[in-house]
Formats: structure tokens, sequence, C-alpha cells
């Protein structure tokens, strides 16, 4: 059985399309125009349940500002037991403040970024 290019035109373009879609969704998330993005920690209740993985628990909190899991995982600086910091605009930052269980959100000196080098350590 033959296969002409006239026929593969539709699956090429349906698997370019898919493509494209794909590392769409992998790019971070649009920041809120207008508004700064810093870097704020949040002082969490640690949960009383020692099955509870404390990671997890902490994105939970932060995505229900930020709408999702991979959201709050994106925006995560670090993660400790009764403890965060993300990138948060001060918007969020206040929203997260009233969630419960965050005990206090306090804005951060922002992280130098890393010197640019010449491939040499």
């Amino acid at each position: 059985m033959k296969t002409n290019c006239s026929q593969l035109v539709p699956v090429l373009v349906v698997l370019a399309t898919l493509a494209v879609a794909a590392s769409a969704a992998a790019v971070d998330p649009p920041k809120p125009k207008g508004q700064q993005v810093h870097l704020f920690e949040a002082t969490v209740r640690v949960p009383d349940r020692g099955s509870d993985d404390l990671e997890e628990y902490n994105f939970r909190l932060l995505a229900e500002v930020l709408g999702s899991i991979e959201a709050a995982r994106t925006a995560m600086y670090e993660t400790e037991v009764g403890e965060f910091s993300a990138f948060l605009t001060n918007n969020q930052a206040r929203r997260l403040s009233k969630v419960p269980g965050v005990l206090k959100v306090t804005r951060m000196e922002d992280p130098a970024p890393l010197p640019e080098t010449d491939g040499h350590l």
C-alpha cells in the first residue's frame, strides 16, 4: 500500500498543532500585567497528620491562591516544615494571608540574580 504526500499532510498538521499546544502548556503561566512579583515567606500551621506530605501541604495552600498545584510548584522558591517562600504579587500575598492554615506572610528581600559567567567556575 502506497502513501502519498497529500495523505500525510493532515497527519503532520495535527502532530504540529499538538506539539505547539504542549510547548505552550509547559511555559510558565503569565504574570499579572502591571504587577511586580516579589519573594514572600509564609509561615503555616503544621498539620497534625503525620502521614501528610508537608511539602504537598504547602503546595495545596499556595494553590488556593494561584489556582493549581502546578502554578504553586512554579511560584515556590523554597519549602520547609512550617514555612515556604514563593514569588507572588502583593495581591496574591494578601490573599494567601487569608487562607486557613497560613499564619503570616511577609515580604522578603528579593534574591540577587546569579552572576553571569563565561562558562568557567
